[in-house]
């Protein structure tokens, strides 16, 4: 009986990390995504860039 329970946690546990790894990549991505766009609002304040500017282009 307990091997079968120590095999059940085991199985978990590779479940686990395997949901782990499926959602770390969107995160990542997500994070990755809203730093770019506050740095880019930070630089275009700091520059002094107005949103109208990006219409002649």
């Amino acid at each position: 009986m307990d091997a079968v329970i120590s095999e059940s946690y085991r199985g978990f546990g590779v479940l686990m990390g395997l949901m782990l790894d499926r959602l770390l990549v969107p995160v990542a991505i997500l994070v990755a995504l809203v730093g770019a766009a506050i740095i880019g609002l930070q630089l275009s304040q700091m520059l002094g860039i107005h949103g109208e500017y990006f219409y002649r282009i």
